[in-house]
Order: structure tokens, then sequence, then C-alpha cells
């Protein structure tokens, strides 16, 4: 057997990395945790609402809400081939895609809410910026990398 090149071994560095998934049983659990978390949300908010940390466990119920989103994202589905592969990378550039031109946006139409019923509009800050900027650029240096290891190779 020849020895790896160093372009091979890069390569399947990144390709163990990125093509992390969890097993199919994590989808039921990662519903469970979405299920949960969101009567969670509701309950705090109706019958917690005067309470001190009524906040802190709004946020908690949020996070186990992306946290149930995400195992069901990273899981395998029961057949796992090239098509669901290709699928999968499509809905998530589709998902950076919209999430992004959605919180670009959204500021401008709660802008015009705000503008249309009160006498003192303000424009607050978005403070998502710096993270869809570090979403993107974290995006286009991976890509480049990629290129440039299988151009290598």
């Amino acid at each position: 057997m020849e020895p790896k090149s160093k372009q091979d071994k890069e390569i399947q560095k990144i390709e163990k990395i990125t093509g992390f998934l969890l097993p199919n049983k994590f989808k039921i659990i990662g519903l469970m945790l979405f299920i949960i978390s969101i009567i969670s949300m509701v309950s705090v908010s109706i019958y917690l609402e005067k309470i001190k940390y009524n906040d802190f466990l709004v946020r908690i119920a949020e996070t186990g809400l992306v946290l149930g989103l995400l195992l069901i994202s990273i899981s395998k589905e029961k057949i796992e081939d090239e098509l669901v592969l290709k699928l999968r990378l499509q809905s998530y550039n589709y998902a950076v895609i919209a999430t992004v031109l959605v919180y670009l946006l959204l500021p401008f139409f709660n802008y015009a809410i705000v503008f249309s019923f009160s006498s003192a509009p303000k424009m607050e800050g978005n403070k998502d910026i710096p993270l869809l900027a570090m979403l993107l650029t974290f995006q286009i240096i991976t890509l480049k990398s990629l290129k440039k290891a299988y151009n290598e190779k």
C-alpha cells in the first residue's frame, strides 16, 4: 500500500468532520426535546409569569427547542444514500440563505410597524449581524479549503 499523501489526509479529516451524522434514533430524542421545550415555554409564560427567573426559564426552554431541532437535523435517515446527502446539503444551503435574508430584512419590517404606530420611532441595532458575518465567512473559508484540497488531489 502507498502511504497517503498530505492532501488525502486533509480530505479525510474534512470529510470526517463534515460528514458527521447521529444515528436515526436521535430524531425521536430531538422530537421529544422539541415538544417538551414548546410545552415548557408556554407553561412558563402562562403560569410562572411573575417569578424572578422567568426569563432564564424561557431561555432554557428556547435552548432546548433549538437543540431538539439540531438533533433532528443531524440525524441520519433510515436509508442514507447519496441522494439524501445531496438533498440534506441543498436544504442546509437554502436554510442559511433564508436565515440571512430574514435577519437582514426583519429590522426594517419592525421599524415600519413601529413607525406606523409610534410618534417617535427608533430603529434599534441588529445584534445578529456579527453572527451572520461569521457564518458566511466560515462558509466561504470552508468552501475554499475544500476546493483547494480536492484540486490538489
